[in-house]
């Protein structure tokens, strides 16, 4: 095995968008989305003015100025290695129980294809987890070029085809006169959240969660052809792509399947379900669901071999034991992933602890949330220090607005949101879960993630700095 990493520019504009929108475009949003009712217009337009769009410019300014492995190099190159490598240690850790969340809705789509009701069995949820999750492990093993294959077929097939559907559908039962089980009286309280705030917030979180991630793809910034052109545009497309498809999609699910019966992980499937049984093409159901829940493991591919790229880069600066600073022949951290894998299947055990499932998946996604939130708070600080600390650095794309005020703007912005998303993550997400214990419990989570690297980097043998390999290309 060799401890070079294989460079080569690999990705195109269309590659690359699809490996974007891979990180966060899925079905699994939109009963969230639907959830909120017409509040979900108001929500999209925050999350993705506020922060989706704040992400995509900073993200491709530091990207095209930085073209190394993502959030390590910019937060290293704004604050030392000590926070670049706890800034990617937060997106790498974050994603153990964030993947997760996103393999119980593979599960929950998956019942729809064989039986519904194995949709509340814990030892169902947890197998088809682990199995999916470790079959992604091997398949990323194989490199860029398999990963970005894997993620356009998945995208293609399970996610924008099954959307199409559902959003083609749903205009069609509306054209037709069906009842619709959308509220659209055209009053404050029913566009704005102003009626219970605190459901309102929790609900907003899960808009938020459903566009993180964006910026992972800088990790491959290295295998784009023509990085300062290309990234910048196949992150916008990405951008622009998700807004439109899971704005329309929330609205069919919100107008199909009536608030009290709405499947909060599976709600899309089922909304298609109800369809196909409408225009008697049931034996759709198992098809579509099997599709379905090829997209969203396809977005797991995608985060199996994104944030450990940046934490690869992190323990190649002598912040990880030797071991895990190795790649195989295609330049894959191959140790570092088998590691991820083995964290991932112990944070899936939850589900065999938490009762229900529904409770386990906000749990996890609120996990992931608070984590992230941290991570991008380094972000948008770590983009403004930059411009003034390192003015000089060729920057081919620049966040617009004059030298600094534009930056910011858009960073200011991203930053309060973030901020905004962290104190919601304190509050329980569903019933049965103390507003005290809770917040402790995530607490205590944050606390010891944030630990963890600061321990890892302060305490690190010599020999590990010995291995570093300072000349890791541009």
């Amino acid at each position: 095995m060799t401890n070079k990493a294989v460079a080569g520019s690999n990705l195109g504009v269309i590659a690359l968008t699809l490996m974007t929108a891979a990180l966060f475009l899925t079905l699994r949003n939109m009963p969230m989305m639907a959830a909120a009712g017409l509040e979900m217009v108001f929500f999209n337009f925050v999350t993705v003015f506020a922060f989706l769009i704040p992400i995509a410019l900073v993200s491709a300014e530091l990207a095209t100025a930085w073209p190394k492995n993502g959030i390590f190099h910019w937060a290293e190159a704004a604050f030392g290695t000590r926070w670049g490598f706890t800034a990617v240690w937060l997106q790498w850790v974050q994603s153990l129980f964030g993947i997760t969340s996103i393999l119980s809705y593979v599960a929950a789509s998956l019942t729809y294809a064989f039986d519904p009701g194995l949709g509340n069995n814990r030892y169902f949820i947890v197998a088809v987890i682990l199995v999916v999750y470790w079959t992604a492990t091997f398949a990323n093993l194989h490199g860029t070029r398999a990963s970005g294959l894997i993620s356009s077929v998945c995208l293609s097939v399970g996610v924008l085809l099954p959307s199409v559907v559902l959003i083609g559908l749903a205009v069609l039962y509306v054209v037709q006169g069906h009842p619709l089980h959308l509220n659209l009286a055209m009053t404050l309280g029913n566009w704005l959240p102003l009626g219970h705030p605190e459901r309102s917030l929790v609900l907003f979180l899960s808009f938020i969660f459903g566009v993180v991630g964006i910026e992972v793809s800088a990790s491959h910034a290295r295998e784009v052809r023509n990085v300062r052109r290309n990234y910048p545009i196949a992150v916008f497309t990405a951008a622009v792509l998700g807004f439109f498809l899971t704005l329309l999609g929330g609205l069919a699910v919100a107008v199909i399947i009536p608030t009290n019966r709405l499947d909060l992980v599976s709600g899309a499937v089922q909304t298609l379900a109800y369809l196909f049984n409408t225009y008697h093409m049931v034996w759709l159901v198992p098809v579509v669901s099997l599709l379905v829940a090829l997209g969203a493991a396809g977005q797991v591919s995608t985060w199996v071999v994104g944030p450990v790229k940046g934490l690869w880069a992190a323990g190649r600066a002598g912040n990880l034991p030797p071991i895990l600073q190795e790649v195989n022949a295609r330049g894959v951290p191959r140790n570092l992933l088998l590691v991820q894998a083995l964290a991932m299947s112990t944070v899936t055990l939850v589900f065999l602890v938490i009762p229900s499932v529904d409770i386990a998946f906000l749990l996890l996604t609120s996990v992931a949330v608070v984590l992230y939130s941290v991570m991008y708070l380094f972000l948008f600080a770590a983009a403004i220090r930059l411009r003034y600390t390192k003015p000089d650095i060729p920057r081919p794309y620049r966040v617009p607005g004059g030298r600094v005020w534009g930056l910011w703007l858009v960073a200011g912005t991203g930053f309060l949101t973030t901020f905004l998303c962290l104190l919601i993550g304190f509050l329980p997400p569903g019933v049965g879960l103390g507003a005290a214990r809770y917040a402790g419990l995530i607490l205590f989570i944050l606390l010891l993630m944030l630990a963890l690297p600061l321990f890892l980097e302060h305490f690190r043998p010599a020999r590990w700095q010995s291995t570093a390999d300072p000349t890791l290309p541009e």
